[in-house]
């Protein structure tokens, strides 16, 4: 569990969440009114938001956009003396990442897959692989795939990730949903542009408006950190750890991608051990 949560209010922009995400390196924050749990917000939250189809929420700039709009508000809390298996086991059902802990009703922590995938890192080494726990079901793109195709993706896929493969086959990028919340779009350029002249007419010089489309390639992350079929899941669980990651493509002997451990992976693991 980790002690030091880091909150938001109900009525505090989605600029103010998403700063806080950034500076403090999380991917969610417990939403409070007052000293009463009221909701969670997380980066799959703020990347809905800021790809959302709706006219009202594309026009409006982000410190317009409130955290009550968007957060979960069915939140699910522990004990403080729940047991970890018990917290994996919720994870995996609700497919959420992390859960505020409380004690005599108050908050006083969250457990995420982060503390849950460091807690299986720890396990006596065994005879579990990464191929006896990966999953099959993975979301595939193109480095020049539309970030609205890639979040579709994204969105649809458990492990809420995608692996960006070149020509060849090879995985060069991954796209999470720290990605799509946290992309910065390249700005409006104007440029001089001189139109014909038309019989009769004037020349004329306007500035004409270019904007960037931003692709799966703007916004991966790269290089990929990888795992193999044959590691324990113990040494894939350490890695995402150390290198504070949510997911590993697994590559088989000849080097295709077969399959993605993920951290949802992790919680099943954990949640066997209960």
């Amino acid at each position: 569990m980790t002690k030091n949560v880091f909150v938001v209010k109900p009525n505090d922009t989605l600029a103010r969440a998403k700063n806080l995400m950034i500076s403090k390196k999380i991917g969610r924050l417990v939403v409070l009114d007052g000293e009463k749990i009221v909701g969670i917000i997380t980066r799959q939250d703020l990347a809905r938001a800021f790809l959302s189809p709706k006219p009202s929420s594309r026009a409006r700039p982000i410190d317009q956009l409130l955290v009550l709009h968007f957060m979960k508000k069915r939140t699910i809390t522990l004990e403080y003396n729940a047991d970890i298996s018990e917290a994996a086991k919720i994870m995996l059902e609700k497919d959420i990442g992390g859960v505020p802990v409380t004690w005599g009703g108050k908050l006083a922590g969250i457990i995420t897959t982060h503390d849950i995938t460091r807690y299986v890192s720890q396990f006596p080494r065994g005879g579990l692989t990464v191929k006896d726990y990966m999953s099959k079901n993975v979301a595939f793109a193109s480095p020049f795939h539309s970030i609205s195709h890639v979040a579709n993706l994204l969105f649809r896929n458990p492990a809420h990730r995608v692996i960006v493969l070149d020509r060849e086959g090879k995985p060069v990028g991954i796209i999470s949903p720290a990605n799509l919340a946290f992309i910065k779009f390249a700005p409006i350029r104007k440029v001089p542009s001189k139109r014909s002249v038309e019989k009769g007419g004037l020349p004329t010089h306007d500035r004409v408006s270019y904007v960037s489309i931003a692709t799966a390639e703007d916004m991966m992350s790269s290089p990929v950190i990888i795992a193999h079929e044959d590691d324990s899941v113990q040494t894939a669980a350490s890695v995402m750890v150390a290198k504070d990651i949510g997911a590993l493509p697994v590559l088989d002997r000849e080097g295709h991608v077969s399959g993605i451990f993920s951290k949802k992976e992790v919680m099943a693991i954990a949640a066997k051990k209960g």
